[in-house]
């Protein structure tokens, strides 16, 4: 403190006492706001409350939607009860809308492969038929032993 201050604080009429006890509560006071502001950025506090804040806003959510569910429910069946056909209809069209959309995408997947065995060429072609007899030769072979095992009967041993 300078000059004037101190003799400023004697002209005033405050005593040292008085002085102490404004130091210490002014002390006080800036030791909770330090305490607050620390509180404020600390990130697990930070975390902890907005974990607390989303865990409220669910449960608030929840109770709503508990509370609403029955009455939507009850408007459905009620709007279902008074206009039976519009109803109808769209199950129907919602139906016809599943299967157009189950044909073209099958329709997609086999164009597709269309288009993967031509791009693939002749050899491909020829690689698959190859394939394909030496598969049903190998089918006829072991149906060929297998009646062979079945009529030799216990006397053919593996």
């Amino acid at each position: 403190m300078s000059m004037n201050d101190s003799g400023s604080a004697q002209n005033t009429g405050t005593s040292p006492e008085q002085l102490r006890s404004e130091i210490e509560q002014t002390d006080a006071d800036l030791g909770d706001d330090v305490a607050a502001s620390t509180e404020k950025v600390n990130p697990r506090a930070r975390m902890s409350r907005a974990v607390s804040t989303a865990r409220g806003n669910v449960a608030s959510a929840t109770s709503r939607a508990r509370q609403a569910a029955p009455r939507t429910a009850r408007q459905a069946g009620q709007t279902v009860r008074d206009h039976p056909m519009p109803v109808a209809a769209g199950a129907l069209a919602l139906t016809g809308a599943s299967a157009t959309a189950l044909l073209i995408q099958r329709r997609a997947v086999k164009a597709r492969a269309a288009r993967k065995r031509a791009a693939a060429g002749p050899w491909s072609a020829l690689a698959g038929a190859a394939a394909t007899a030496l598969l049903a030769r190998r089918r006829a072979d072991q149906a060929r032993t297998a009646r062979t095992r079945a009529a030799a009967g216990p006397w053919f041993r593996r």
